[in-house]
């Protein structure tokens, strides 16, 4: 296993992350989970991820069971959860960042979790309606009470993260340390563009979820597929996870020969498995401190070890044959010296 730092902290963390979005709270999960966390440390993963949202806290539940009967000490492993959506969406003052929300949702979500802390809390989107300082103040006073060590953002823009570290500054007060967003091939301007000056300018950190794109980066997309049951059937998650752009009717035949070439690449690397690809992408980034998996299943864990070892292989030339079929983002236009930047993960090999 890799580890490492998340941003400027002195927090380290493996480079694979457990996450499953989707969990209930059944015996049968439980005994899942279990195998799974179990699993997670014996390949060396020791960051674990959750939101009260989970499965309307559900999850958390399921963790924090499969946490304790694995025996490990509160030191072995990293814990982090998420609020604003909140587990009960017809209260007020049940969901967002208000100072009461997020104090009243951390205690709830260490309830369930059996914890005394988590390690990080993110924010786990941006509330417009509440200010800023109130946020700050609010996770300044959950880490004094010793109940997170950090705090972080989730789907935040620069100017909001920015805004946050400056009223965080202006106050002698702990200030985001790193933000939770979607990265993969399909999705990677926020990552390889907007945050670049984020990582440059104070080392923050990227814990980033949705290697495979919610499942649309694998094998069976290669072929037609009924999203029937799925959460594409959404429209607000078919256009999230990019499902509705890439397999609209005019497109989908294109997208499929996209998908299968893409498997030709991984193929180089000893695997015809595109979700193990993608991942050992994500990975390859050394902007990213951490990749969230749904790691749902002891074979994904598996799985998702191969990919670290795939992502070392990674060269110029592979992530070229990517951008062939997925374009990158450009690195914005240098007015000094009149040329385009050149791709800021293009860049990590120069």
């Amino acid at each position: 296993m890799e580890y490492r730092k998340l941003g400027k902290s002195g927090l380290e963390v493996s480079v694979i992350a457990y996450g499953d979005w989707l969990a209930k709270d059944t015996e049968e999960n439980q005994k899942k989970t279990n195998e799974i966390v179990n699993k997670c440390f014996e390949v060396g993963i020791n960051y674990f991820d959750t939101a009260e949202s989970y499965g309307c806290g559900q999850h958390e539940i399921l963790l924090g069971r499969a946490l304790k009967q694995s025996g490990k000490k509160r030191e072995d492993y990293v814990v982090s959860t998420k609020i604003f959506f909140g587990t009960d969406w017809n209260t007020q003052n049940a969901q967002g960042n208000a100072r009461k929300h997020l104090i009243e949702g951390l205690n709830a979500s260490l309830k369930r979790l059996q914890l005394d802390y988590v390690d990080i809390v993110f924010s786990h989107r941006h509330d417009d309606d509440v200010p800023v300082e109130e946020v700050v103040f609010a996770f300044a006073q959950l880490v004094k009470e010793g109940k997170a060590f950090y705090w972080g953002t989730s789907e935040w823009t620069p100017d909001q993260i920015i805004e946050a570290m400056w009223i965080a500054d202006k106050y002698g007060l702990p200030g985001p340390v790193a933000e939770q967003n979607q990265y993969n091939i399909l999705n990677r301007k926020e990552q390889e563009v907007s945050y670049g000056y984020l990582f440059d300018k104070f080392g923050y950190g990227a814990t980033v979820w949705s290697p495979v794109s919610a499942g649309i980066l694998t094998n069976k997309y290669t072929g037609d597929v009924d999203i029937k049951g799925t959460v594409f059937e959404s429209p607000v998650f078919a256009k999230q996870w990019h499902y509705s752009y890439y397999f609209a009717p005019e497109r989908v035949k294109e997208s499929q020969q996209k998908w299968k070439d893409l498997i030709e690449i991984a193929k180089e690397f000893g695997t015809d498995n595109l979700s193990v690809f993608a991942f050992a992408w994500c990975l390859r980034n050394k902007d990213v401190s951490t990749v969230i998996g749904g790691l749902s299943k002891v074979q994904y864990v598996e799985d998702a070890v191969k990919a670290l070892e795939i992502s070392k292989k990674f060269t110029k030339e592979t992530e070229e044959k990517v951008n062939k079929l997925f374009p990158a983002p450009d690195g914005g236009f240098n007015w000094k010296t009149r040329v385009i930047n050149t791709n800021r993960r293009l860049a990590q090999y120069e």
